[in-house]
Parts: structure tokens; sequence; C-alpha cells
């Protein structure tokens, strides 16, 4: 289960979706289950992001909102098999789906391997990894692994 989590300057509402749907397609097609791909967005307020002690986040009249992120800091919690090739591949696509490409561009994409059997998620009213329970083992409540 993928997740990737941005913290931008602003970005319109289409512009997320956008850039939610082309990562989950890219996740998709290098072998993850594109309903388990998690992408969220935050909009760092004026004054809380700095890059070498100079803020980018600064004040600034009316909404901010653009269609492309101006900086961003990435957090993706990815399966810890996944190797460097696929970690910079990956970088990249975020990079062109903020549409960072600008010279005064900033962007910072972190890895966080996460171990499947450590999410867990909701399926058919259970919490669940998606996989079998270990032979012998039952669940109260009866979910869906209790009889496998």
């Amino acid at each position: 289960m993928p997740t990737v989590d941005v913290t931008s300057t602003p970005l319109t509402p289409s512009a997320r979706l956008k850039a939610a749907l082309r990562l989950t397609r890219w996740l998709a097609a290098h072998g993850s289950e594109p309903a388990h791909v998690v992408v969220t967005f935050r909009t760092a307020q004026a004054m809380t992001y700095f890059a070498g002690g100079m803020p980018l986040t600064k004040y600034e009249d009316g909404t901010g909102e653009d269609r492309h992120a101006r900086w961003a800091s990435v957090i993706c919690h990815i399966h810890p098999d996944r190797d460097p090739t696929y970690r910079a591949e990956l970088a990249e696509e975020i990079r062109e789906a903020l549409g960072l490409a600008a010279d005064t561009a900033h962007l910072m994409v972190r890895f966080e391997a996460t171990q499947p059997d450590r999410v867990l998620y909701l399926e058919s009213g259970s919490m669940t990894n998606g996989r079998p329970l270990p032979a012998g083992h039952s669940e109260e409540k009866g979910s869906r692994h209790a009889h496998s």
C-alpha cells in the first residue's frame, strides 16, 4: 500500500486530482494495486517551510492558488524491496506530476520503507493487511480470514 504525502504551495483541486491520478497510474504500472495507492495533499502555511534558513512559504496577497507547485516536500511510504532505480524514477514522476520544472522550484522526496504486515486497511468491514492468517489462527468478530 504505497502512500505519497505531498506538502506544497497551494494547488487547485484539479491540479491535485491530476497529480494523484498520474501517480496512481505510475504506481499501478509498477506493481501496486491501484485501490491501495493513497495520495494526500497538504498546503503549508506561511513561514512554515524553510530551506537553507530561507522561507519557501512567504506571506502573499490573495489565495496564491496555482496549477503547479512552486515547491514541495514529499514523503513516500513504499515496500522495502523497492530498489534505487524505482525510487529515482518515482521521484522524477512526482516532480513531473507536480509541475516542478523551473530552476527556482524546490523539491525534496523522502522514502520510508514500510513492511506490508505493518499496514492494515478496512476491507469488507474488517481490518486486514491482505494476507491470510497463519493456519489455526482465528479472529474475534469473524473476519474473512478466520476460516482460511
